[in-house]
């Protein structure tokens, strides 16, 4: 391959990418979807044949187009003025097995690619630290793409280099948390300003008064106990909360006006037909803000008493109807109030949801990238793979981590710790590292340090990299919990 730079005409800079195909198989058309389902895709490509014409997809086609088989036979067939119903009399389907490679233009570097990647290891490099890389990707990817106003973009399309329309109140301010957090961590005073400059951004665009010294986060399709709760808890640890100590007042009055004595919290301001969405995702931003409130003193924090009636409603809910979605949210919450009251029931809750949890994550079985993931195929109605989700799980179990050695739970602490070295490995999967898994995107700059949402989706989301950057700064600066003291014989 030496010499096929030469031979296309490559300039140093150009890199080539070359797809050796090894093996043709014909797909009967009732094995099609057991074929060219998604995990297959950027691994397998398709060969379609139809009225003597031969088209091929590399596997890397559709990685780099962002698009399904289903999707790449429809465009075959509109191109080629063909219905359905004529291919399936008519045309066949080939899978492709290929090899993928990168070629520098100047011939001196050939990369082996997987999925149109490179692979992370199961474990990392001597020296390397991957919290510590995904972090400082994604810091360097927010900096460089957040606007002189201070937005972040919500939903970039690599493929088409352009964003989405879409828009969530609740991603946007946990980015302003993330950024926030990440300006105290490096004490990084560009880092800070940025993050300031984002959470101002965003409470000028949402944040609503209600009456009664209450305040919202208001978006098109309602106000969300999430969304208060969140942009609440990134004014609480923003390093300028002081300039907007008038809308986290009234943001934790809003907060307050939602307890509810049988579910903990009602989960809307408005509209009313929507109450109880999204239950297991605000109860436990809410329970988070009010413990760390309490943890830094807020004049309108709750009382202990109260956090633990809100605390015992979530937690009888959840026994009698587990969800993933509810584990993280409620660990650092319940991780904030034991480092401050060592209650003993919290510690036990904690142990008892990230027990739970540790069964959805994926490791042997699957191909070398996928290994990390949190995604349970036998329970599919808890939700796809994605990266915004493994972060999320991070952030929990490394607050779970850092309880487990504070109570002296070795093995606990054994099992955390693994699963998350193994959600790091997925994250920095998902990660586009640098020019090999940005090859085939023309604006790299709006994708370099952002994750992917799947390694066979390549849409750049903001929760992802807020949820990874945040799990990060967690492995980094675990929190703050006491040790045990040693029991006397």
């Amino acid at each position: 391959m030496a010499d096929l730079p030469r031979r296309v005409g490559a300039e140093r800079d150009d890199r080539i990418e070359v797809c050796v195909v090894e093996r043709v198989r014909p797909v009967e058309p009732d094995r099609i979807s057991a074929t060219f389902y998604a995990r297959a895709r950027g691994i397998v490509g398709m060969e379609i044949e139809l009225r003597g014409e031969t088209v091929r997809y590399a596997p890397t086609y559709l990685l780099a187009s962002n698009l399904g088989f289903e999707r790449v036979l429809e465009r075959f067939l509109e191109h080629a003025g063909a219905e359905a119903r004529e291919f399936a009399s008519n045309g066949s389907l080939r899978a492709l097995s290929a090899r993928q490679f990168l070629i520098s233009g100047d011939g001196g570097e050939t990369t082996e690619l997987f999925r149109g990647a490179t692979v992370v290891p199961p474990a990392p490099l001597e020296g390397e630290n991957q919290a510590n890389d995904i972090a400082g990707g994604i810091g360097t990817w927010m900096l460089r793409n957040i606007s002189t106003e201070g937005a972040l973009p919500y939903k970039h399309w690599p493929s088409r280099g352009v964003e989405s329309p879409a828009d969530n109140a609740i991603r946007r301010f946990l980015a302003s948390l993330a950024l926030a957090r990440l300006g105290e961590l490096r004490r990084n005073a560009r880092i800070q300003e940025a993050a300031q400059r984002n959470l101002r951004f965003n409470l000028r665009r949402y944040f609503r008064r209600l009456g009664d010294g209450r305040g919202a986060i208001v978006e098109r399709t309602g106000a969300k106990l999430g969304a208060a709760a969140l942009a609440a808890l990134a004014i609480l640890e923003s390093p300028a909360r002081t300039e907007f100590a008038a809308e986290l007042g009234m943001l934790a009055a809003g907060i307050a006006s939602l307890a509810d004595a049988k579910h903990g919290f009602r989960t809307f301001f408005f509209p009313s037909e929507r109450e109880g969405e999204n239950w297991n995702f605000y109860s436990g931003e809410a329970l988070l803000f009010w413990a760390e409130a309490m943890r830094r003193g807020l004049l309108q924090a709750p009382s202990l008493e109260q956090w633990m009636a809100a605390f015992a409603c979530c937690r009888h809910r959840h026994r009698h109807a587990r969800n993933p979605a509810f584990v993280p949210w409620h660990t650092q919450a319940c991780a904030s109030v034991f480092a401050q009251t060592r209650r003993q029931e919290l510690a036990e809750f904690v142990f008892e949801m990230n027990d739970w949890l540790l069964s959805m994550q994926q490791w042997d079985g699957l191909t070398a990238d996928l290994r990390g993931r949190f995604y349970d195929p036998s329970r599919p109605y808890f939700g796809p793979p994605h990266a915004a989700s493994t972060g999320a799980y991070l952030e929990g179990l490394a607050d779970a981590l850092a309880l487990a050695r504070a109570v002296g739970d070795e093995n606990r602490a054994t099992a955390y710790q693994r699963a998350v070295d193994r959600g790091l490995r997925s994250l920095r999967q998902l990660q586009f590292r640098d020019h090999r898994d940005a090859f085939y995107i023309f604006r790299k700059e709006r994708v370099l340090g952002a994750l992917r949402t799947e390694v066979y989706d390549n849409t750049v989301r903001i929760d992802s990299a807020a949820h990874a950057l945040d799990a990060a700064i967690k492995v980094l600066q675990p929190v703050q919990i006491e040790k045990q003291p040693a029991r006397a014989e």
